[in-house]
């Protein structure tokens, strides 16, 4: 996701003639397309996913572009692997952080990852 870049419900359609463009939208197919591959192999788009999918409901334009650019990222990374160890020490490290409500949607988002050597596990 593009760094800055919010996404809330308040983005989703309300004008008869939003809804009407976005019908047509195969959005919860797209997020579910791209939801395995990136949980068993692209942690690394991970959370703009789970970012994505809390819109699967009532999903605007700009939830959708979202999406394209998630599925645009995984297109042109395919051939990109995750790697382990390196010369150094291999050293497990874990972060983890929680936003308590700061969201405009007032919901709480926590998230982890787990950095083995130099590339996230996950």
């Amino acid at each position: 996701m593009d760094s800055g870049v919010q996404f809330s419900k308040d983005q989703g359609p309300s004008t008869p003639t939003q809804i009407a463009r976005m019908k047509g939208v195969p959005y919860s197919e797209a997020i579910g397309s791209i939801l395995w591959p990136v949980m068993v192999s692209r942690p690394d788009a991970a959370f703009a996913v789970s970012t994505l999918s809390q819109f699967i409901q009532n999903p605007g334009a700009a939830h959708w572009e979202g999406v394209k650019r998630v599925i645009l990222y995984l297109l042109t990374t395919k051939d990109h692997w995750l790697t382990w160890g390196g010369h150094g020490k291999t050293i497990v490290e874990a972060y983890c952080d929680a936003d308590w409500g700061e969201k405009l949607d007032w919901h709480s988002v926590s998230g982890y990852s787990f950095h083995m050597g130099q590339g996230a596990v996950t």
